[in-house]
């Protein structure tokens, strides 16, 4: 049975994985890309992204994956931090309560900041919710892909044991028996 990841974890890691370090492909590479991945991912019809937006969003993603490493052992860096505190003010989140009295934030633009908004609510939900943790970035500097801890301890380090995990491993078993 596959593991399945929360519903906001995902969303932010979808979001960091459109950029492959491995292979160098990155799926939001243009303005017009990030539109495409927004309509598909997130279903919001944009008619374009300015250059503008399209490198806030760039910028918060890396920031993100800088993020996402802490949760592995890296030392959580301050720049990626403020990074994304000024991307944040541009995606102008707020409170939206429905008809339940259920309150979640929801951005006031509907663009590609408020694309952007979403991502970041979605960081909010992971983080009261428990989840935020699990999600972190792969050890193997060549990969650095997104992933979620499934393991009960939250020890993983590597996106796939299978791949990256056996690589870094057989580095080491090199390394000591020359």
């Amino acid at each position: 049975m596959p593991e399945i990841t929360p519903a906001a974890p995902a969303l932010v890691m979808d979001f960091v994985n459109t950029l492959d370090i491995e292979t160098g492909s990155d799926a939001i590479d243009s303005p017009v890309a990030l539109r495409r991945w927004i309509e598909q991912r997130l279903g919001t019809r944009l008619r374009s992204v300015d250059e503008a937006a399209w490198h806030t969003m760039i910028e918060a993603r890396e920031s993100l994956r800088d993020v996402l490493a802490s949760h592995s052992g890296a030392e959580l860096s301050r720049p990626a931090l403020r990074q994304l505190n000024r991307a944040g003010k541009s995606a102008e989140i707020r409170p939206q309560w429905d008809d339940a009295g259920t309150a979640t934030f929801e951005p006031h633009d509907a663009g590609a900041y408020g694309a952007l908004g979403r991502i970041f609510s979605a960081v909010v939900t992971a983080q009261s919710d428990g989840t935020w943790d699990r999600l972190k970035v792969c050890w193997a500097e060549d990969c650095r892909y997104a992933f979620y801890d499934h393991s009960k301890n939250r020890s993983g380090r590597w996106c796939t044991m299978r791949v990256c995990g056996n690589r870094a491993k057989t580095r080491t078993y090199r390394e000591r028996h020359g």
